[in-house]
């Protein structure tokens, strides 16, 4: 499945997902951070990432009243990452249903 997790969600949980999370990263301006790839838990990107997804957790909740897999969530985000930076369709392919 790798980040896409079109599998997981119906087209508009996806979308509201990547959208949201692109808005989010944008506005808190996680790409200027000087500390993208530490991954420590302590830094200002990780406490960053857990807050956003915490906060998209709930506003899917709010938005679609169900819970999605914690995967969603993580792969979402780091998928918003890859799209903010143009690199998104090096890694994905096309839906199965679309091939």
């Amino acid at each position: 499945m790798g980040l896409d997790c079109r599998d997981l969600l119906d087209v508009k949980e996806y979308e509201f997902l990547i959208n949201w999370f692109m808005r989010k990263q944008k506005q808190h301006q996680l790409a200027q951070l000087q500390e993208p790839y530490s991954y420590d838990g302590f830094s200002e990107y990780d406490q960053k990432v857990n807050q956003l997804i915490a906060e998209a957790t709930i506003a899917f909740v709010e938005t679609f009243h169900r819970q999605a897999p914690a995967l969603v969530f993580t792969n979402l985000f780091h998928l918003a990452e890859l799209e903010l930076q143009g690199k998104r369709d090096l890694l994905i392919k096309a839906p199965k249903k679309l091939q």
